[in-house]
């Protein structure tokens, strides 16, 4: 075996001599292998257990090495190693191998292509599939080299974006965790529970210093998240996420358009069938709504534009017109970033809605110094639901996870990963 061979197959150690007949080619199980023969031939001066000087060759062992597949096909190293024994405590050693950890049977090499590959997108068994390895080797890996993923308790950022997710079934919830650095945009932590209790003792575990630099908490409408700033965070305050106001606000119109939508089901099927098909033009923002462009529309036999169509949908009902240009209102302030206009008009709601609806929009009064920070300030909770739908397919991809602790790993050394390559520029291929 030449040099460049041996460079080839990563074999470039001095101590690594190969054999004349190095390369033999077999199918077990139906699986093709590469068997590559070779001897190891560092000596060992010194024993081990007893640190003495008197070691003897005592013969020689084989040992099996699986190294990374080359050409898609299972390649071990069958090294010939010598075995010392030392006259002083009668035990028997052998010299240390670069290629491979003492007593293990998986090359470093192959480790570090299987820590690789969990920081891609892929399943555990597709990475299994793909070197030839047990799913307790992939666990092993991943545990081995996420043990500096763990965070900093002398730091918190300026600004702390907080969110929960769909995790594990545990006896602590299926709803799960999540803090990222609203500046950095990289995850803090992520915690099994979302309860009040253990996300207090979990923050009290960072220092005072730590915890008074938070000057933001950015967040959904959520109740507890608002006791959580009384507890650990005395110099933040509260911004109410933007895509949570406008969300609110949408639903609620969209439920009193499926409720006045369902009064024509039997009387009037045209009404009920233009509500049900144009809903999206009801929820849109009244300025980009076409009202120049004519379509023929087969529901209204003519050709019609957007803004025609919008007007025929509030004339079936007046409630979700008056229900229309309050939303309308709202979302003019919205756009405006008008805090006193958009509480101005929550507060002179048209007695003449439903009751239901009008209670709706009361939450805006409980969290109007939220509203006001996210008026004001440029943060959002954005990254977090980001990070949230990239959760998702990490878990979709894997077919769930029993273990929350193997979730919170993959998370987290996939979204490292991930922003270390943006950071870095180079090109992002999954997460």
């Amino acid at each position: 075996m030449d040099y460049y061979t041996k460079k080839l197959l990563t074999l470039t150690d001095k101590s690594f001599i190969a054999d004349e007949h190095w390369l033999e080619e077999k199918t077990i199980n139906g699986i093709p292998h590469h068997f590559i023969k070779g001897t190891w031939t560092k000596p060992c001066h010194t024993c081990p257990h007893c640190h003495a000087k008197t070691l003897i060759k005592h013969g020689t062992y084989q040992t099996k090495t699986l190294l990374p597949k080359f050409r898609q096909i299972k390649t071990v190293l069958l090294l010939k190693r010598t075995r010392y024994r030392c006259k002083t405590c009668l035990k028997t050693c052998s010299s240390s191998c670069s290629l491979v950890d003492k007593h293990c049977c998986i090359s470093k090499e192959l480790k570090q292509l299987i820590a690789l590959d969990l920081t891609k997108n892929i399943s555990r068994k597709h990475i299994c599939q793909d070197h030839f390895v047990s799913d307790v080797t992939v666990q092993r890996v991943l545990d081995k080299y996420t043990k500096q993923v763990k965070p900093s308790f002398h730091y918190l950022p300026k600004v702390l974006c907080i969110d929960e997710f769909k995790s594990v079934t545990s006896h602590l919830g299926k709803m799960s965790f999540i803090c990222v650095d609203g500046l950095t945009h990289r995850i803090i932590d992520v915690l099994p529970s979302r309860q009040l209790d253990h996300l207090i003792t979990y923050f009290k575990q960072f220092s005072k210093k730590a915890r008074h630099s938070v000057r933001y908490l950015v967040m959904d409408m959520n109740a507890n998240y608002g006791k959580l700033i009384q507890k650990g965070f005395p110099n933040a305050v509260i911004v109410t996420d933007r895509f949570h106001i406008i969300q609110h606000i949408h639903r609620n119109l969209n439920t009193l358009r499926i409720k006045e939508m369902n009064t024509f089901k039997k009387e009037e099927e045209k009404a009920y069938k233009h509500l049900k098909k144009y809903w999206k033009l009801l929820l849109k923002d009244a300025f980009d709504v076409n009202d120049t462009d004519y379509h023929y529309h087969q529901s209204f036999k003519t050709y019609l534009t957007h803004t025609q169509i919008l007007d025929r949908l509030l004339d079936y009902s007046p409630v979700l017109k008056q229900a229309y240009e309050f939303v309308q209102e709202l979302r003019y302030a919205y756009r405006q970033r008008d805090f006193d206009l958009f509480m101005e008009v929550i507060h002179h709601i048209d007695p003449s809605l439903p009751e239901w609806f009008r209670k709706k929009f009361d939450i805006f009064k409980t969290y109007q110094n939220g509203i006001y920070q996210a008026f004001t300030t440029p943060y959002s909770n954005g990254i977090t639901e980001a990070i949230n739908n990239h959760i998702k397919v990490i878990k979709r991809i894997a077919y769930g996870y029993r273990r929350f602790s193997y979730f919170r790993l993959r998370i987290l050394i996939i979204q490292h990963h991930s922003q270390w390559q943006k950071k870095n520029g180079k090109k992002v291929v999954n997460g």
